[in-house]
C-alpha cells in the first residue's frame, strides 16, 4: 500500500507541475510557432487511467479487476508516467529513461490487497515534424507485485513499450502532453508467479524541453 501512496504523491506533483505551464505563458509570452525545438534535454511526467491491466498465471489470464473481485475500498486503476528524461539526439529524436507504473488497491476479507506493475525502460521518442505528434518505443526491466493481503509475490523480468501522443506547446520549452502507451512484460513464471502481464495507459502530462 505504501508503494501506491508514493506513486499517487508523484501523480499529485505532476498535476502541480502541469498547472504551472499556463502561468508560464504570461511570463514568457506566446509560444513561438516558427521555432522548432533543437538539441538539448527534456524532462516530463504524467498521470491517467490504466486500462486492461492483467497477468497470465498457469495459463489463465487474470485481470486486476478479477483478482480484486469482491474487494472493498477498491481504488481506480491508476497509471503514472513517473518520469521521462533524457537528451535530444536530433531535433526530431529523443533518447532517455521512461519509468511508469499501474496500480490498484483494495481490501480482501479485511486485508490490504495491492496489485502493481512497474516499468524501467530506455525509450526513443520520434517527432516527425520536430514538435506536436510523436511516437515512442522502448524496453527494459519490469516487475509485478501481487499482494492479496494473505500472500505477497513479486516477479521480475523484461518488458517492451509502444506509444504515441501529442505535445501542445504552451510556452517556449513548456508542453502539455497527451500520451497513450501499451506495455507488455515477460517473467520467469511458476505455479505461484505469473508468466506475463500487460497494460495500456492514457496519460495527461507535462514536459519541459530545452
Amino acid at each position: 500500500m505504501s508503494s501506491f501512496c508514493r506513486i499517487a504523491a508523484i501523480g499529485g506533483l505532476s498535476s502541480a507541475i502541469a498547472g504551472f505551464a499556463p502561468a508560464a505563458i504570461g511570463a514568457e509570452g506566446p509560444a513561438d510557432k516558427s521555432a522548432s525545438p533543437g538539441r538539448g534535454w527534456y524532462v516530463g511526467t504524467g498521470i491517467g487511467p490504466g486500462l486492461g491491466a492483467k497477468y497470465k498465471l498457469n495459463g489463465q489470464t487474470i485481470s486486476f479487476d478479477d483478482r480484486l473481485q469482491g474487494a472493498t475500498d477498491k481504488s481506480p486503476l491508476i497509471a503514472i508516467n513517473v518520469v521521462n528524461a533524457g537528451i535530444a539526439l536530433t531535433p526530431s529524436l529523443l533518447l532517455g529513461f521512461s519509468g511508469s507504473a499501474v496500480s490498484q488497491i483494495g481490501k480482501l476479507a479485511g486485508n490490504d490487497a495491492h496489485l502493481q506493475i512497474n516499468n524501467y525502460f530506455a525509450a526513443l521518442t520520434w517527432y516527425p515534424a520536430e514538435q506536436g505528434f510523436f511516437v515512442r518505443g522502448g524496453g527494459g526491466l519490469s516487475n509485478i507485485l501481487i499482494d492479496t493481503g494473505v500472500r505477497s509475490d513479486r516477479s521480475s523480468g523484461f518488458g517492451i513499450l509502444l506509444g504515441a501522443g501529442y505535445a501542445f506547446q504552451v510556452a517556449r520549452g513548456h508542453n502539455i502532453t497527451f500520451t497513450v502507451d501499451y506495455s507488455r512484460q515477460s517473467y520467469s513464471g511458476s505455479s505461484t508467479k505469473p508468466d506475463s502481464s500487460e497494460f495500456t495507459a492514457a496519460y495527461l502530462g507535462y514536459m519541459y524541453r530545452r
